[in-house]
């Protein structure tokens, strides 16, 4: 049994101590732990290192290099490494190395890395201490899917599946701060649409046939819309469409198809009936200077507008 008293020590003792220590790191080592020489060739390794490469007996890996288990690019950015470490004399912490085989999930490793030194205090070669995270990046991967999903559905309105009022606010001054700092000539649009006798509806037909219209309206808005559009609800029945670098002649194009498309299809009110539905809408577009609550009274002043003239149309 090996004498732990620090005070009363020989130096066998000592010495077996410090064969016990690097043995233990060896076997028990949850950790990958290795030295190398000046060419990157391995001196010694954990048993959790032999693991990672699929040896046995770490004695196995003395003398070889990591572009005898890893991919090319993966040994090569290990060498890079331990180059740099070697030239300055510097440890480099916390490196992210990621491990992508064939037919095999990718692992993800946190590495330190030190230069090794002999008595004289000269560099013989690194040494360093790989952790698996592979468990810890799902989780966090994982996590940071989840945020993205309620940061979606944050912005995102039940009933429509259109973005919603906040989200439409947000995204307008961030467009009206971009348009505002180009140079060039060109500007966005604003589409105001509500739904014409949405009261009428829900009082003859009841607020869930109600809804059915406005997924109907919503439907049309989506399919309508050109893939850089975006469209909102802000209201009961009331929605927005925010056109990035379209002028009013090619929004007006695009607000009469969706008004064409609510309006071709009857929707299903309940009893074997359906009731055709009809939207006004108001089209206005940003010019410099204009903040975010004049360029939104500009187009319902436009869908006011239309209300006023029959419904059932679009004014700009």
């Amino acid at each position: 049994m090996i004498n732990l008293d620090p005070k009363n020590m020989s130096p066998e003792e000592k010495s077996e101590l410090d064969s016990l220590v690097l043995e233990t790191i060896r076997r028990f080592s949850s950790d990958t732990v290795y030295f190398k020489d000046t060419e990157s060739r391995f001196l010694w390794n954990s048993y959790e290192h032999c693991a990672q490469v699929g040896v046995k007996d770490p004695e196995e890996l003395y003398g070889k290099t990591d572009f005898d288990f890893f991919p090319e690019e993966f040994a090569q950015a290990a060498r890079d490494v331990e180059v740099e470490i070697m030239k300055s004399g510097t440890p480099i912490l916390n490196i992210e190395e990621t491990l992508e085989r064939d037919n095999e999930e990718t692992q993800y490793y946190l590495a330190s890395k030190y230069p090794l030194y002999n008595k004289e205090h000269e560099i013989i070669g690194t040494w360093g201490i790989s952790k698996n995270v592979t468990e810890r990046r799902k989780i966090q991967k994982e996590l940071e899917r989840s945020y993205r999903k309620m940061q979606t559905l944050a912005r995102v309105d039940d009933l429509s599946g259109l973005y919603n009022r906040r989200y439409f606010y947000e995204l307008l001054e961030k467009t009206i701060n971009i348009y505002e700092e180009r140079n060039d000539e060109t500007t966005f649009t604003l589409i105001a649409i509500d739904v014409d006798d949405m009261k009428f509806i829900n009082d003859q037909y009841g607020q869930p046939h109600g809804d059915d219209i406005i997924r109907h309206v919503a439907a049309c808005m989506t399919i309508n819309a050109r893939n850089t559009d975006t469209c909102f609800r802000v209201g009961g029945d009331e929605f927005m469409i925010l056109l990035q670098d379209c002028d009013k002649i090619h929004a007006l194009g695009i607000a009469k198809k969706i008004a064409e498309s609510v309006n071709a299809q009857a929707v299903p009110v309940g009893d074997g009936k359906s009731e055709k539905v009809t939207v006004s809408i108001g089209i206005a577009a940003y010019e410099k200077g204009t903040d975010i609550s004049d360029l939104i009274s500009m187009a319902d002043r436009k869908l006011y507008k239309s209300k006023r003239n029959g419904k059932n149309q679009v004014s700009f």
